[in-house]
């Protein structure tokens, strides 16, 4: 595996990461809130941002995957 490739490898981690963890900060915060509607779009930011890492997941897979392929 190349050094490219393991370094975008690691970024996407990093990235997932990050938003998993951004996910569960926004989480604590809206089960606080008693604005219903506040409450409803950061539920719509915690779903975005938990679909953004399994996009970043899947991406950092199918890198790994080629990476293999081609060794």
């Amino acid at each position: 595996m190349n050094r490219p490739s393991r370094s975008m490898r690691k970024l996407l981690d990093a990235v997932a990461s990050n938003n998993e963890s951004a996910a569960i900060a926004v989480m604590r915060a809206a089960e606080a809130l008693s604005d219903e509607v506040l409450k409803q779009q950061l539920l719509n930011v915690i779903h975005r941002l938990n679909v953004d890492a399994t996009l970043l997941q899947t991406a950092r897979h199918e890198i790994a995957n080629e990476g293999m392929k081609r060794a």
